[in-house]
């Protein structure tokens, strides 16, 4: 079978898992959460300004070496557990749930920084949603990954809604919010 067959094999198979879903196909859109998230952190880290820019600097690097970290550690988990990943820049804004806007760059430092807070809140239902598929398909090295990640990203809202002045659900997604999930 030839590379582009192949290819073609995959896509049809993801948009299969995609509507199933499967825990592979949810892990794909963190991994595309996660590459995307880390982009805007770096971003983030170039343009916020007061006391937000001095939190992105004792916190964006670490972030985003723990995201660089996971999203290479969920990759090979999957790759070698059979599963698909995304590959290209169109699979990566295809299963990427997280709003992207240049203009945010030009918003206040604590506004940049509610928007990365968002994004991880954003991130928790992925992540929430492939522990419960990948415990009912009997994957636990997926459900122990993820259940770490899980855990860092609540570390991370907590303190960054803590350092906003916020309580810690401040303009996050309730479960009496609409779910467009």
């Amino acid at each position: 079978m030839t590379s582009a067959k192949q290819y073609e094999q995959e896509l049809k198979q993801n948009d299969i898992d995609h509507h199933t879903p499967t825990a592979g196909a949810m892990t794909g859109h963190i991994i595309a959460n996660l590459l995307i998230h880390s982009l805007k952190i770096s971003q983030a880290k170039l343009f916020a300004k007061g006391t937000a820019a001095l939190f992105l600097d004792q916190n964006g690097d670490k972030w985003i070496k723990y995201e660089q970290e996971e999203f290479a550690h969920l990759n090979r988990l999957l790759v070698n557990n059979g599963e698909s990943i995304p590959t290209t820049t169109d699979q990566f804004k295809q299963f990427t749930m997280l709003e992207e806007d240049g203009a945010v760059k030009y918003k206040q430092g604590d506004d940049q920084l509610f928007s990365l807070v968002k994004d991880f809140d954003t991130q928790i239902l992925f992540i929430a949603k492939a522990i419960g598929l990948a415990g009912k398909e009997d994957w636990p090295e997926l459900a122990t990954s993820l259940t770490a990640l899980l855990s860092w990203v609540k570390e991370q809202i907590a303190v960054t809604q803590r350092f906003l002045g916020h309580d810690l659900r401040t303009g996050l997604y309730t479960e009496d919010d609409d779910d467009d999930f």
